[in-house]
């Protein structure tokens, strides 16, 4: 059985293990990258091309290329490409199985495979789901899913051995995280946990993009812009790769031609930062919201900050963090943390030691990163159940009750709440589990997502105000299991996520088929 770390990310992922050494390594890709883009492209024979090749097609024929699937995870989303509809969890699985695949080729092994992968710590029932389903598609055993955030602490935890509570600031390709930890001597405890998994680095780029084209058409004294998708690609990868530049330059020349029309614009690190100037304050309004739960509950204030993902790099992020808060950064291997955190504690959970050495011949630190236990970590979003408002004059109003607040320690204890049924001769009972969908919890149903839902039979006909037992539980790993219970008859409704997930049995094993019957490339 081989054990991996597995960082699916919006924009990049990581692959990584755990060595004979019981140290954390990066796996490369074929190209001998530590980082391998989260794109497909479909080739007219059917063949599917996943990482950075994948990508670069994208800017000669976008249609058929697929990329930042992971802001559509747990959403009911069809993608079609040549004559395949997919959902994003078989994109994701394809994704999946590409990172797999070079994985084993690149350390001369076969599966199969166990895994920890890692999501936004503010991802909530619906896209764990789709992720943990991706991974069933792509034939991946999951061993848990690990809050991004968590993930980085338990690598740096584990390299540097400290203790004490820290930010994690996570500034991924396109989602955001912000999360305060408490590192202690047998791995992380997350304390507090926000996030926006609708902004991430791609946004920046997306800006960057904006801005070369305004510049563009300026200077050429174009009135429309150009609405070509491969030459919008193809900006798009240099907005990106101007991005990164900017992190070790103060200024950067920039080529562009289209339709014979042509401009060398010089692009400043201010002028960058000052178009997204309003991004940058987004992810400080989740900080300022974090550190005020976490201070609300008892927490210290962290004195430093740890930088994870990619676009962290920014200059900027490091400068406003030190001067708002007033604590250290620490750009904690940005790229690469994620995924090496996801594999120690994949080891753990797996009950591995390191093939070749016994535990007293290694390091201090590959100790602990064998002696790692679960990692303590908190519900991303309040759970409450549906109610229909029998004080309502009009007999309409419905609202969510939440009986599980966000950033509660996982596990839940069960919590039970008596409920009252409205009309008489009810017979059966819908039982509906809501999670926020907003900043913060609110009982308006808009504020809300459905999660869970199922009917309670087989009970006799009630009168209007009879009771209903209803119990949520959260597991360690997320897994929510709800119990509804007519006292009387003590008929049950049982209900739990990570079943089926956002696509039905029939669906995701249609899509299995799919996947399965598609040759994946690395390139």
């Amino acid at each position: 059985m081989i054990v991996l770390g597995i960082d699916l990310g919006t924009t990049y992922s990581v692959v990584a293990r755990v060595g004979d050494d019981g140290e954390a390594e990066v796996i490369p890709n074929a190209q001998g990258s530590l980082t391998t883009p989260s794109a497909v492209y479909f080739e007219a024979d059917g063949t599917a091309l996943i990482g950075q090749e994948a990508k670069e097609c994208g800017a000669v024929d976008a249609d058929n290329t697929i990329t930042h699937v992971k802001r559509r995870m747990g959403e009911r989303f069809d993608i079609g490409v040549r004559g395949k509809v997919l959902g994003p969890e078989g994109i994701s699985a394809l994704i999946l199985r590409g990172l797999v695949d070079t994985a084993l080729a690149s350390i001369g092994a076969t599966g199969p495979v166990q895994a920890v992968i890692t999501v936004p710590a503010y991802f909530g029932v619906a896209e764990r789901e789709a992720t943990a389903q991706a991974a069933e598609i792509a034939g991946i055993e999951v061993l848990e899913l690990i809050a991004e955030p968590v993930a980085a602490a338990v690598a740096y935890g584990v390299d540097k051995g400290e203790t004490g509570t820290v930010l994690v600031y996570d500034l991924g390709g396109g989602t955001f995280d912000t999360t305060v930890i408490s590192l202690t001597s047998t791995g992380p405890a997350v304390l507090v946990t926000d996030g926006d998994h609708e902004l991430g680095g791609a946004d920046w780029d997306e800006r960057i993009l904006g801005h070369l084209m305004e510049r563009f058409c300026t200077l050429n004294g174009i009135d429309d812009a150009p609405d070509d998708e491969s030459w919008l690609q193809d900006l798009a990868l240099r907005a990106e790769q101007l991005k990164k530049d900017l992190t070790g330059l103060t200024a950067k020349t920039v080529a562009l031609r289209y339709d014979g029309a042509t401009a060398k614009i010089e692009v400043t690190r201010q002028e960058v930062e000052d178009v997204t100037s309003d991004l940058l304050d987004r992810t400080f309004h989740i900080v300022d919201r974090t550190l005020a739960t976490a201070k609300s509950s008892g927490a210290q204030n962290p004195t430093k900050a740890l930088l994870v993902g990619g676009s962290s790099r920014m200059v900027a992020v490091a400068r406003e963090l030190q001067a708002r808060y007033r604590v250290e950064t620490v750009l904690a291997d940005p790229d690469l943390a994620v995924a090496k955190g996801a594999a120690l504690h994949a080891q753990a959970l797996a009950g591995l030691k390191a093939p070749s050495l016994p535990v007293g011949a290694m390091s201090k630190k590959a100790q602990r990163g064998l002696l790692l236990s679960r990692v303590s970590s908190v519900l991303p979003r309040s759970l409450g159940v549906l109610i229909h408002d029998s004080f309502d004059p009009e007999g309409t109003r419905r609202f969510v009750d939440h009986l599980v607040a966000a950033n509660s320690s996982l596990p839940v204890r069960p919590v039970v709440k008596t409920y009252s049924t409205c009309l008489d001769n009810q017979d059966k009972i819908r039982v509906e589990i809501f999670e926020q969908a907003g900043a913060t919890a609110s009982p308006e149903l808009e504020h809300n997502r459905r999660v869970l839902d199922g009917e309670l039979t087989g009970i006799p006909a009630l009168k209007g105000g009879s009771p209903i037992e209803v119990e949520i539980g959260v597991d360690r790993d997320g897994r929510i299991t709800v119990t509804a219970t007519e006292p009387k008859s003590r008929k049950r409704l049982v209900l739990e996520s990570y079943i089926e997930g956002v696509a039905d049995s029939a669906e995701a094993t249609r899509q299995a088929e799919i996947v399965g019957g598609i040759r994946i490339l690395n390139g």
